[in-house]
């Protein structure tokens, strides 16, 4: 497991979870067992979305500027980027698909998602070398500084290995929704198993996160039938081969559709900032079975 950990990532996380996450994990289940946490979630919702953000966003750009200007130390995976016309699309339409990832680095990252059991794994950067790669490819970062107009923190690092969902109950992330993380964010996924109209695609309502009412706050959901009714063509869904990588605001309504085909995708969460909300989303129990699962791959190879 050495081989995988040793970097500053993870003594980074060791901080802190060391602190705030143990008390934050405490509270908020503490708050499901008293039955409150639907209601502080939905305050928080209408704090998040008020006319009133304009305010924070401005002074973090203000207090965090961009670093526009940095040393690359290798190429980015993505190869040369329109950063300016990515953040636009984004802006317009919720969401951009960049392409397709080189299928060396696509090869590496499966040489261990492939083997990977059901199930999720949190902050994977810091067990693989390649993930890492990826969290800090400049020309990623080139379109995040676009987008946020201030300097990207990484606040989650999730890999999502979906059994086949045909034959199961309906979940929170098979209805249409909406999620945020600081005052802005932003998150790039990317597939690393083929993903086709069989599989558990990604669907996302284009544009949606322009036009968050009230009433959407308060639901925090839509059925698909209201979300057809609403959105109609601009509801699409994202299919490609693996390594297909596309950016999101996630404040638009979107869900997973239910598959009958093993899925694996990577969700890299970028805000921009860091507030105490943003730490222990990943439980220890959590990481430790992360590791175990990346160490018998390692053994086993």
């Amino acid at each position: 497991m050495d081989k995988f950990v040793k970097h500053k990532t993870h003594r980074v996380w060791k901080i802190q979870h060391a602190g705030w996450a143990p008390l934050l994990n405490h509270l908020r289940q503490l708050s499901r067992r008293l039955r409150f946490a639907d209601t502080l979630h939905k305050v928080r919702q209408l704090i998040h979305f008020g006319p009133w953000r304009i305010l924070p966003i401005y002074l973090i750009r203000l207090l965090r500027p961009a670093r526009d200007h940095f040393t690359a130390t290798e190429p980015s995976l993505l190869g040369p980027v329109d950063a300016a016309a990515i953040a636009n699309d984004i802006h317009n339409n919720s969401i951009a698909i960049v392409g397709v990832l080189p299928a060396d680095f696509v090869v590496e990252v499966r040489q261990v998602t492939d083997k990977l059991p059901f199930n999720e794994y949190h902050l994977v950067h810091e067990v693989s070398p390649a993930l890492l790669r990826l969290t800090e490819d400049h020309g990623i970062k080139k379109i995040l500084r676009a987008y946020l107009k201030c300097e990207p923190v990484l606040l989650e690092a999730s890999l999502f290995v979906s059994r086949p969902e045909t034959n199961l109950i309906d979940r929170g992330q098979h209805s249409f929704h909406f999620d945020y993380a600081g005052w802005q964010s932003l998150n790039v996924f990317v597939y690393f198993t083929d993903v086709t109209e069989a599989s558990s695609y990604h669907v996302v309502a284009k544009g949606s996160h322009r036009n968050i009412s009230v009433s959407d706050i308060l639901r925090g959901s839509l059925t698909e039938e209201e979300a057809a009714r609403r959105y109609g063509d601009a509801i699409q869904n994202i299919t490609g081969p693996a390594g297909t990588l596309f950016f999101e605001n996630t404040e638009a309504f979107h869900r997973r559709h239910k598959g009958n085909e093993r899925r694996v995708m990577l969700n890299l969460l970028f805000a921009s900032h860091r507030s105490l909300l943003s730490y222990g989303r990943a439980s220890r129990n959590q990481i430790n079975s992360r590791n175990r699962a990346f160490e018998n791959i390692a053994d086993a190879s």
